[in-house]
């Protein structure tokens, strides 16, 4: 048997869509992470019951709230680990939003507080979303909130916040 060598000359007319089909097949297959121009406005406002506990120099307070948020309609808000350090005004809290139908978002907050006259506070700084469910599953984004609450009893208060930022599209 003699060795034969087999050349292949692929024509240019065949060659380039084959590669460019290529190239397209991985471009669309690729997954795409959240980016930026994912992002769309995200905003709520809520009315809030809270319940204090002073351990100095700590309030420790659970907070649930009635409001509505983007995207969600009708949401409450709820934390149960809200901390404020009496020294500093210095705050943290983790905040999970659900909507009307058991979709949820979990806000992340680092804020300072301004102690008031009469037990009152007001307070500011900023969120960022961590977690979600339903439609929000693996949501981001991030934004500021305000708020200010006034204490109706030795372990009791009212009062009210709002956030104002971003969330990755609902449903990507």
């Amino acid at each position: 048997m003699k060795n034969q060598n087999i050349q292949f000359k692929p024509t240019t007319g065949f060659l380039i869509p084959l590669l460019l089909a290529c190239f397209a097949a991985v471009i669309v297959l690729a997954p795409t992470p959240a980016s930026a121009r994912d992002q769309v406005p995200f905003r709520g406002a809520f009315s809030t019951e809270v319940e204090i506990e002073f351990v100095y120099p700590f309030f420790y307070i659970s907070v649930t709230g009635q409001g509505n948020a983007s995207h969600m309609g009708a949401t409450t808000a709820v934390t149960d680990n809200q901390v404020v350090n009496v020294i500093d005004g210095s705050a943290t809290a983790t905040y999970t939003l659900t909507g009307a139908n058991g979709d949820t978002v979990v806000l992340e907050m680092i804020f300072q507080t301004t102690f008031l006259p009469n037990n009152a506070v007001t307070f500011e700084g900023s969120y960022t979303v961590t977690a979600g469910t339903g439609r929000f599953n693996g949501a981001t984004g991030a934004g500021v909130l305000a708020g200010s609450a006034i204490a109706t009893g030795p372990n009791t208060g009212i009062g009210s916040f709002s956030v104002a930022g971003t969330i990755s599209s609902p449903g990507h």
